[in-house]
């Protein structure tokens, strides 16, 4: 009965997948085109009698534009340990975009912002993807080697190091993390990275083979192999969300645990850290904590802990998300829902002082200092739970009217519980049980009698856990107007089942709700009513009822929705 927060940055509703992939050649760079230093090579590199270099462009709507997206890019890694690279644009031909390490500069040519453009509504995540290759280089230090080695050039150690150099393996890498990074800052997924390359090649007037490189076509086949590797880690990663919703807390971990081990970012920490809260509060009773905390869960396993004790395992969890809240606090000292979901845990820890301090000065000071309104009004309500929990109801009215009039549901909610107007949620059903709910022809029922999947698609995420889809593209897929994620326990025989909507869905659930639904059309009485968990966005609200999550974004206006059924039989 928790609402939590889903941030845009890996919100996995409300992404087209859309991003680009690109592969590039990791080598020595010293006196490159006059740069000093050391630094990676770009996606292709003009020879010097051809290259043309001219002045950096400061201002202007090319670079404004390309800043926007460069700063969206830095956000989103949320890694403030190590200074940022400033961005440069620059009118020349030279090198397409190159981070230099000894200046800490990422250079974007003026040419290669051109090629960009080039595709319309997409340039954005063109631009992004050659912006965050170059700043995946630098967060993931892929030039140690190559600056370690170049010192110690004279000794043996030295030319060993230097000719065990893998650039392919740190380019691939650079796709691979720098494309998750570009999808986690809401540009989606880019399939036309084949054709970027051709363009960026033919724009510089560069030839399909060039020597000490890989050739176009390679390039081309390359990414577009990488492109696919990191769409499953966004669907793995879209999974570890549903089941987050849905309850199942502990499968849930081992699905972000998989993708942390091949990403680390605040958001990531922070999601194992609420995702273990939760867990906690199952062992919580009603009596003991009535409200629904502000958890920030961002979007945009526990496993079995061998113990009887319920307030030792509890305390357990609880301690571990605190662990992975100062994780993501450590990358970004100044990421507000940490500070927040710390003082949820402290609150659950019977330590208020703690929790307070946390989300009333902490969470609150960060929250007004990055202008993050909705955790400055989830700071409200988690104060109010604090009063409330204090025996000050009248304090507690005071902070929950205060949120609820800036728009907060949840306050509105907890103004319930505090006068004790709750009322069991009414299931979503459909109209009392006649009819059942489907996406285009297809019900629940009809996927969990025998669920279609692409057997190549399936990835192993745990001992005995698979997770699974049909992505719907298929001529002969039986869900065309929805994406099916089956997570799969294939020691026990039982899978979870989750249909989606795709984008742009035209029909209606069983109760004649549509996209552009509002949070009164979905919550009415002869409709939904009040959901059993609310999960609180920064653009919205995940609406989570027993068979279907309602997905609310900006204006506060259905964007899709997904059906589920939990622990089927194999």
């Amino acid at each position: 009965m928790l609402p939590v927060k889903l941030s845009r940055q890996f919100n996995f509703y409300m992404k087209n997948y859309s991003i680009l992939v690109l592969l590039t050649i990791f080598a020595s760079s010293s006196g490159l085109l006059g740069q000093a230093g050391f630094g990676t090579l770009p996606l292709l590199r003009k020879d010097n009698s051809a290259a043309l270099t001219g002045q950096n462009i400061k201002s202007g709507p090319a670079y404004e534009q390309a800043l926007r997206v460069y700063n969206r890019l830095v956000e989103a890694r949320g890694d403030r340990r190590y200074p940022v690279p400033a961005l440069v644009m620059r009118k020349e031909e030279a090198r397409v975009a190159q981070i230099f390490y000894d200046d800490l500069e990422i250079v974007l040519e003026q040419k290669a912002y051109e090629v960009c453009q080039s595709f319309g509504d997409h340039a954005d995540a063109a631009i992004a993807t050659l912006l965050g290759h170059e700043l995946t280089h630098y967060y993931e230090k892929h030039a140690w080697r190559r600056s370690f080695s170049a010192e110690y050039r004279d000794l043996p150690v030295g030319i060993q190091l230097d000719s065990l150099r893998d650039d392919v393996t740190n380019e691939t890498q650079a796709d691979y993390l720098g494309g998750f990074l570009v999808y986690s800052a809401g540009f989606g997924m880019f399939d036309q990275g084949a054709e970027l390359i051709s363009r960026l090649y033919k724009a510089y007037g560069i030839p399909e083979a060039v020597s000490g490189y890989p050739s176009l076509q390679d390039r081309q086949t390359l990414s577009k192999r990488t492109t696919e590797k990191l769409q499953r880690l966004i669907e793995i990663f879209d999974m570890a969300n549903l089941l987050t919703a849905v309850g199942k807390y502990e499968e849930a971990l081992q699905y972000y645990k998989y993708v942390l081990q091949r990403y680390q970012s605040r958001e990531l920490y922070n999601n194992v850290g609420v995702t273990a809260v939760l867990q906690a509060l199952v062992f919580f009773s009603d009596n003991e904590m009535p409200y629904h905390l502000p958890l920030e869960l961002d979007l945009e396993s526990v496993g079995s802990r061998g113990s009887n004790d319920t307030e030792q395992l509890r305390r357990d969890l609880l301690q571990e998300a605190i662990h992975h809240f100062d994780a993501a606090i450590s990358l970004d000292p100044d990421y507000a829902p940490a500070y927040l979901n710390k003082a949820c845990a402290y609150l659950l820890l019977g330590d208020p002082d703690r929790a307070k301090f946390y989300a009333g000065v902490e969470a609150l000071q960060v929250a007004r200092s990055t202008k993050n309104g909705k955790t400055e009004v989830d700071v409200q309500v988690l104060l109010g739970i604090i009063a409330a929990q204090a025996k000050a109801p009248e304090q507690a009215r005071s902070l929950f009217q205060q949120a609820a009039e800036q728009g907060s549901t949840l306050a509105r909610i907890n103004l319930d519980v505090l006068d004790g107007k709750t009322s069991p949620p009414i299931a979503a059903t459909t109209p009392r049980g006649i009819l059942e709910e489907k996406v285009g022809a297809a019900t629940m029922t009809d996927v969990a009698f025998l669920p279609n999947y692409i057997d190549d698609q399936s990835v192993l995420i745990a001992p005995n856990l698979f997770f699974r889809q049909d992505p719907g593209i298929a001529d002969d897929s039986p869900y065309p107007d929805a994406r099916l994620y089956i997570s799969d326990h294939t020691d026990e025989y039982i899978y979870s089942l989750f249909l989606q909507t795709k984008p742009g869905y035209t029909g209606t659930t069983a109760l004649g709700i549509g996209i552009g639904a509002s949070y009164a059309d979905i919550t009415a009485n002869q409709a939904y009513g009040k959901p059993t968990k609310t999960i609180e966005t920064t653009t919205g609200q995940l609406l989570v009822y027993p068979k279907v999550v309602f997905v609310m974004g900006p204006g506060d206006t259905l964007e899709r929705w997904v059906l589920y059924t939990l622990d089927e039989g194999g």
